[in-house]
C-alpha cells in the first residue's frame, strides 16, 4: 500500500473543483444505502450547529482497495464494521466502495462527503495520501463529516494536511499481533523453520515479522525464519510458489502471512505438503474451519470502528488522534483453535498471551534486534 504523500494544490481553483477536474465526475460513482430509507435524510436534516449527540441517526461508509470477500485485509475491515453496527443501532451502513484505485480514492470520498455521511472509513494508509484535499474541503463545507483512516500514523503520514479536525486514525499494536503469531508458530513447528509473507515492506509488516520471529525464538532459540516482503496482495500463485520453495529448501512447516490473497496460495502449498504436519496462522480474520485444513488459529484485528462511532455521537471525535487497537481493548485477539492444537499447547499459548499482553514476553530490544537485520 502506497505511503507516498500528495502535496496540497496551490491552484486558484477551490479544492472541490480541483478534485472534480483532476479525478473525474463524482456522479460516476453510484452508491446506494443498504439500510432503511429513512436514515439517509435524518442525518442531513439535523442542524450543523447542534451537537452530534442530538442526532437520531448516522450514516457510515467504507472505501477499500480490495473486495469484501478477499479473506484478509478488506474482509477484516468489513467484519469490524459489521460488529460495530451491531452495538450501534443509530447507525446505517451505505454500500461500501470496493476495488478503489488510488486515482479514484479522492472522488469516492467526495461522493460520500456530498451525501453528508457522518463517518467515512478508508481501509489503509494509502487513503491518507489521497484524501488531504477532500478532508480540507469537507472541514469547511460539511462539518458533520468525519474521516477514519486505518493503519496510519498521523504524526508521520498526514503532515501535509491543512487540518486534522475531522480525522482520526487507527493503529493496531503490531508487536502484540506478531508476538501472538510467533508463540503459536514456536509451539507448533516441528522442523524449527517458520515462514512469513508480506505484501509490501511497510513499517507495520516489518514490526509484525520481527515480533513473530522474536516470540518464536523465545520458545526455542534454534527456530529460523524465512520471509518475503514484496509479494503484493492479489497473486495467490506467488504465495503458493514461495511456500513450496521454502518447504523444499528450508523445511518450513508453519506459515503466517500479511498479504491477503497471497496468503490463500500459501495455504494451498501447505495443504499439498500435508495438512497434518504443515500449519498456517491466518490474519486478520478468524477462518478456522473444515474448509481451511491447515489453519490452526488466527490473529484477529478489530479496527475499533465502534470507538470512533461513540466519539462522533459524543462530539469528541477528531483532531488527528490515533486510536490504538491492542489486547487490552479487544483490538488484537487470537481466534478459535483447530483440533490440531492440543489442549496442552492451547494452555501454553494462553499463558504466553497473558505475558504478551503485559509486555513481559518479548522486549522491544529483542524485536529491534531482528528488525535491524532485515
Amino acid at each position: 500500500m502506497s505511503e507516498i504523500k500528495k502535496s496540497l494544490s496551490a491552484a486558484m481553483l477551490d479544492r472541490r473543483q480541483a478534485i472534480v477536474l483532476g479525478l473525474g465526475s463524482v456522479g460516476a460513482l453510484a452508491l446506494a444505502g443498504c439500510g432503511g430509507s429513512g436514515s439517509s435524510s435524518s442525518s442531513s436534516d439535523s442542524s450543523a450547529s447542534g451537537s452530534d449527540s442530538e442526532q437520531s441517526s448516522y450514516k457510515v461508509a467504507m472505501i477499500m482497495s480490495g473486495i469484501i470477500t478477499d479473506g484478509g485485509w478488506d474482509q477484516g475491515h468489513y467484519e469490524s464494521l459489521k460488529r460495530a453496527l451491531e452495538s450501534h443501532p443509530k447507525w446505517t451502513m451505505l454500500e461500501p466502495k470496493e476495488n478503489t484505485a488510488d486515482a479514484d480514492a479522492a472522488t469516492a470520498a467526495q461522493t460520500y462527503v456530498d451525501q453528508d455521511v457522518d463517518l467515512i472509513i478508508g481501509n489503509g494508509n494509502q487513503f491518507a495520501s489521497d484524501w488531504a484535499e477532500v478532508v480540507a474541503d469537507a472541514a469547511d463545507s460539511h462539518p458533520k463529516v468525519h474521516f477514519l483512516i486505518t493503519n496510519t500514523d498521523p504524526t508521520t503520514e498526514m503532515t501535509d494536511y491543512e487540518t486534522l479536525d475531522p480525522v482520526e486514525t487507527v493503529l493496531p499494536d503490531f508487536q502484540q499481533t506478531g508476538a501472538l503469531a510467533g508463540v503459536v508458530a514456536g509451539l507448533m513447528t516441528q522442523t524449527k523453520s517458520i515462514g512469513f509473507i508480506g505484501g509490501m515492506k511497510l513499517p507495520s509488516t516489518i514490526t509484525k515479522y520481527s515480533a513473530y520471529l522474536a516470540a518464536a525464538k523465545k520458545i526455542d532459540p534454534s527456530i529460523q525464519g524465512q520471509y518475503n516482503f514484496e509479494a503484493g496482495f492479489t497473486d495467490a500463485s506467488l504465495g503458493t510458489n514461495l511456500t513450496q520453495q521454502w518447504i523444499a529448501s528450508n523445511n518450513v512447516d508453519v506459515m503466517w502471512g500479511d498479504a491477503s490473497a497471497v496468503d490463500n496460495g500459501a495455504r494451498q502449498a501447505l495443504e499439498a505438503a500435508g495438512a497434518d504436519t504443515h500449519f498456517d496462522i491466518a490474519q486478520p480474520i478468524d477462518i478456522v474451519g473444515a474448509d481451511q485444513p491447515t489453519v490452526v488459529t488466527s490473529t484477529v484485528t478489530d479496527w475499533m470502528i465502534g470507538q470512533a462511532m461513540d466519539e462522533i455521537e459524543s462530539g469528541s471525535f477528531g483532531g488527528g488522534k490515533a486510536i490504538t487497537g491492542n489486547m487490552d481493548n479487544g483490538g488484537i485477539t487470537l481466534g478459535k483453535f483447530s483440533d490440531k492444537v492440543s489442549q496442552d499447547v492451547q494452555d501454553k499459548i494462553k499463558e504466553y498471551s497473558e505475558q504478551i499482553k503485559a509486555g513481559t514476553f518479548v522486549t522491544d530490544d529483542e524485536v529491534s534486534a531482528i528488525q535491524n537485520t532485515l
